[in-house]
């Protein structure tokens, strides 16, 4: 056999890494209800984003006050079976669990936890492959975190994805990498919740003190982005109450507000609305994450890996987010990243 060229060798290559950097990226989304049932608008995103797999919420676990061991917290309950897509168990830990457990506790934690979604699994005839941990751990309790994923992992045999924050980015040596086959970024939630202009959900200059640590993050990375909104209850200049799925047009026609300046709005008389009780004078303040934020997102991920970015996981399937953004745009959010 006769040895290549080094011209011809150097454009394989070449070509290699051409191919590579162009693989197609996925669209995925999280469903983080507590029953899974798609309406028509929700399917007709799927279908329409060519969406193969879907990140579901199985449960949380806690350590409730008062209580003696852990547990989870409202499984999921299958309505409908998700036929036709690849299924990633996600499971949400406080983080205090690992303040408090032991490790000797942690066998027992594992198995009682591979034993629930086991059980959903066959609930809803379902065989994932791969599941999800999504804790916010920090320096203090990655020890027996990362203990927990070990052993799991040996218990199992599943493909392991962690949630990764950006401060856990920023400081891998305080906080550690966990031992999971590749990561997830969750790049939002980084803002403090409060009365103030910014965004508790996203916040640019936030987010530019903690991206150029990306560039040496040894784990593989999919990127999860935020198409949700919440509304805060300001009272008295105060925080009181997070508004969960909250946005605009429930306020615009709605004569008991006013809108003084973008996403604000004042109540003019005390009323009920969406299950949530407002005072008059009661300040509330939308957030949510524009199209060009998105595309803003990614463009500084990519600066900053070099487009290593995997996939990319939306939080969260539901027709309320859905109906926020064109229907074109989850594509428009991929071809960004190429």
């Amino acid at each position: 056999m006769s040895t290549p060229s080094l011209r011809s060798l150097f454009l394989l290559l070449a070509f290699s890494a051409t191919a590579c950097h162009h693989r197609p990226k996925t669209i995925s989304f999280y469903y983080w209800r507590t029953t899974f049932a798609l309406d028509s608008t929700e399917q007709k995103a799927l279908r329409d984003n060519s969406v193969q797999s879907l990140y579901i919420r199985y449960f949380d676990v806690d350590w409730p006050a008062n209580d003696t061991l852990p547990s989870p917290v409202t499984p999921i309950h299958f309505d409908s079976i998700p036929t036709g897509y690849t299924i990633v168990p996600v499971v949400f830990f406080r983080n205090r669990v690992f303040q408090q457990i032991t490790p000797d506790g942690i066998p027992a934690l594992v198995d009682k936890v591979w034993a629930l979604v086991r059980r959903i699994n066959a609930s809803a005839q379902l065989h994932p492959q791969e599941i999800q941990f999504d804790c916010d751990w920090t320096d203090k309790t990655k020890d027996r975190y990362f203990t927990f994923l070990r052993r799991y992992k040996q218990t199992t045999g599943l493909t392991l994805s962690a949630t990764i924050r950006l401060h856990q980015v920023k400081y891998p040596d305080r906080t550690g990498i966990p031992p999971v086959d590749h990561g997830t970024l969750m790049f939002y939630n980084m803002g403090n919740i409060d009365a103030g202009p910014g965004s508790s959900i996203y916040d640019r200059t936030i987010a530019h003190r903690y991206t150029p640590s990306l560039r040496s993050y040894p784990l593989t990375l999919d990127l999860a982005l935020p198409v949700f909104s919440w509304a805060l209850l300001i009272r008295n200049g105060k925080v009181v109450q997070l508004l969960d799925k909250m946005n605009e047009p429930m306020f615009d026609k709605d004569t008991n507000f006013a809108c003084p300046s973008p996403n604000r709005y004042l109540c003019f008389h005390a009323c009920f609305k969406k299950g949530y009780y407002f005072q008059q004078n009661d300040d509330i303040k939308i957030e949510s994450v524009s199209s060009d934020n998105l595309r803003e997102i990614v463009t500084e991920v990519n600066r900053h890996t070099n487009h290593r970015i995997r996939n990319l996981i939306f939080f969260d399937l539901d027709r309320q987010n859905l109906l926020q953004y064109d229907k074109h745009l989850f594509k428009k959010i991929r071809d960004h990243t190429d």
